[in-house]
Protein backbone atom coordinates (compact mmCIF):
# COMPACT_ATOMS: atom_id res chain seq x y z
CA UNK A 1 0.00 0.00 0.00
CA UNK A 2 2.92 2.36 0.58
CA UNK A 3 4.49 2.01 -2.74
CA UNK A 4 0.67 3.14 -4.01
CA UNK A 5 0.83 6.07 -1.66
CA UNK A 6 3.65 7.60 -2.33
CA UNK A 7 4.14 8.26 -6.11
CA UNK A 8 0.43 9.75 -5.72
CA UNK A 9 1.73 12.32 -3.26
CA UNK A 10 4.13 13.18 -5.23
CA UNK A 11 2.29 13.66 -8.22
CA UNK A 12 -0.36 15.39 -6.17
CA UNK A 13 2.22 17.85 -5.50
CA UNK A 14 3.66 18.31 -8.63
CA UNK A 15 0.42 19.16 -10.27
CA UNK A 16 -0.34 21.56 -7.32
CA UNK A 17 3.32 23.29 -7.93
CA UNK A 18 2.82 23.65 -11.53
CA UNK A 19 -0.23 25.14 -11.30
CA UNK A 20 1.23 28.64 -9.68
CA UNK A 21 2.07 31.41 -11.32
CA UNK A 22 5.00 33.62 -10.64
CA UNK A 23 3.77 37.27 -10.85
CA UNK A 24 5.01 41.10 -9.65
CA UNK A 25 2.88 43.36 -7.70
CA UNK A 26 4.39 46.99 -8.40
CA UNK A 27 3.11 50.10 -6.37
CA UNK A 28 3.87 53.41 -7.99
CA UNK A 29 3.19 56.56 -6.72
CA UNK A 30 3.87 58.01 -10.12
CA UNK A 31 2.97 55.52 -12.53
CA UNK A 32 0.56 53.91 -10.66
CA UNK A 33 0.05 50.47 -9.66
CA UNK A 34 0.55 47.37 -11.59
CA UNK A 35 0.23 43.82 -11.87
CA UNK A 36 1.77 41.32 -13.76
CA UNK A 37 3.08 37.65 -14.53
CA UNK A 38 5.73 35.31 -15.87
CA UNK A 39 3.25 34.19 -18.47
CA UNK A 40 2.66 37.63 -20.09
CA UNK A 41 6.02 38.03 -21.40
CA UNK A 42 7.91 35.84 -24.17
CA UNK A 43 10.77 34.79 -21.74
CA UNK A 44 12.02 35.27 -17.97
CA UNK A 45 14.44 38.15 -18.98
CA UNK A 46 11.80 40.55 -20.45
CA UNK A 47 9.41 39.78 -17.47
CA UNK A 48 12.91 40.27 -15.27
CA UNK A 49 13.67 43.71 -17.10
CA UNK A 50 9.61 44.81 -16.61
CA UNK A 51 10.54 44.65 -13.30
CA UNK A 52 13.93 46.30 -13.32
CA UNK A 53 12.14 49.33 -15.05
CA UNK A 54 9.76 49.80 -12.68
CA UNK A 55 12.04 49.78 -9.71
CA UNK A 56 14.12 51.81 -11.21
CA UNK A 57 11.25 54.39 -11.68
CA UNK A 58 10.91 54.16 -7.97
CA UNK A 59 7.89 51.43 -7.73
CA UNK A 60 7.96 48.78 -4.75
CA UNK A 61 7.89 45.52 -7.07
CA UNK A 62 7.56 42.43 -4.85
CA UNK A 63 7.56 38.56 -6.30
CA UNK A 64 4.64 36.19 -5.83
CA UNK A 65 3.11 33.01 -6.76
CA UNK A 66 -0.54 33.13 -7.41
Amino acid sequence: MKKILIPLFVSAIAIGASSCKKCAECECTVLGDHDFCMEDFDSKDQYEAAIANFEASGCDCTEKLK
